[in-house]
């Protein structure tokens, strides 16, 4: 699992939220919202996730451990 926070400027909807995703290959397979330390992981992975036009950090071994507690 690879954990990836957003850090897109959006110019047109600066209001836009950029949360954390969760992802396994090119599916996206859960999300932490912005704002929260708790995932969100969905029943199916996510196809049609795409990361074009956006920009990611990874998230550091510390980090993930204060959402999943077990890494």
């Amino acid at each position: 699992m690879r954990f990836r926070q957003e850090i897109t400027v959006w110019d047109k909807a600066p209001s836009t939220p950029n949360h954390t995703y969760i992802t396994e290959g090119s599916y996206l397979i859960g999300i932490v919202p912005r704002g929260t330390t708790e995932a969100f992981m969905f029943s199916s992975p996510k196809k049609q996730w795409s990361v074009s036009r956006r920009k990611f950090r990874d998230l550091t071994a510390k980090e993930k451990r204060a959402i999943t507690g077990d890494i």
